[in-house]
């Protein structure tokens, strides 16, 4: 009798690991599978920008190859981003808006938009003369520099984007209004004029303007977004490598026991 208890004893000591290692071992491969999922996909995430990024540099290729001498019509595609044009025109400074918190360098400061009526348009062109400093005092505006009407505008167009995280810009009566970002919408409310819905960014070489060294995107190159796509595939591989060598060793320890 005794013997039979110790028997059932035996077995059932033998069973509970077993049952248990079996659950953790259904964990540990849904956690595995979830984890080796989603680095495939941040590879594939990568390669895909890297094929955007390709494209874009194409487009870009092309845009500068070409020179528009009149302002596209609406509606306007992102693919004209960055088109050189070149018009003439003459800047109204009494529509001047200071686009706000934008840092360059580790300083706050201001991208100084003024509108223009271009030769042979209707609507009004806004011009991104540059980047200024802002007073160290936030009540006080910077001191801006009345360029002549008459110009010569050179440059290459921006389609602004919005910024969602982006306070909204405070109305106020008084000129140069601030504002958070470019809304179209809000600067025909501010001059009861139609707008291009694209910006002129000046040329470096033109003399009128401030800090002109504009940043179109993020500087992550092709390259680099491979490089990440490949760093995402080596550690989805080194994950299976490594549960498949712990998963060996897990049940050649088990069977070891059990024999």
């Amino acid at each position: 009798m005794d013997n039979s208890n110790s028997d059932i004893k035996v077995l059932h000591a033998k069973q509970t690991p077993r049952s248990s290692v079996k659950w953790l071992s259904v964990a540990a491969i849904l956690i595995v599978s979830l984890l080796f999922c989603g680095l495939i996909k941040l590879g594939f995430w990568q390669l895909q920008r890297a094929d955007t990024k390709a494209e874009i540099a194409l487009r870009l290729a092309e845009n500068l190859g070409h020179q528009l001498t009149k302002m596209p019509q609406d509606p306007i595609a992102s693919s004209i981003n960055q088109q050189q044009v070149r018009v003439s025109g003459r800047l109204l400074h009494r529509y001047t808006w200071l686009l706000d918190n934008q840092v360059k360098n580790g300083k706050v400061g201001y991208q100084v938009l003024v509108a223009a009526a271009i030769d042979g348009e209707q609507r009004l062109v806004v011009i991104n003369l540059g980047w200024i400093a802002a007073p160290v005092e936030r009540i006080k505006l910077p001191v801006l520099t009345q360029w002549p009407e008459e110009v010569l505008l050179k440059g290459q167009l921006h389609i602004p984007t919005d910024n969602p995280f982006s306070l909204a810009s405070v109305a106020t009566q008084q000129w140069p209004k601030r504002i958070a970002q470019i809304d179209f919408s809000l600067l025909e409310q501010h001059t009861q004029h139609k707008f291009v819905k694209a910006v002129i960014r000046l040329d470096k070489d033109l003399p009128m303007g401030y800090d002109k060294q504009w940043h179109w995107s993020n500087r992550m190159t092709q390259d680099k977004h491979r490089g990440y796509a490949f760093q995402w595939f080596a550690l989805a591989f080194t994950l299976l490598v490594l549960s498949g060598y712990f998963s060996f060793r897990l049940t050649r320890g088990l069977n070891d026991k059990s024999s």
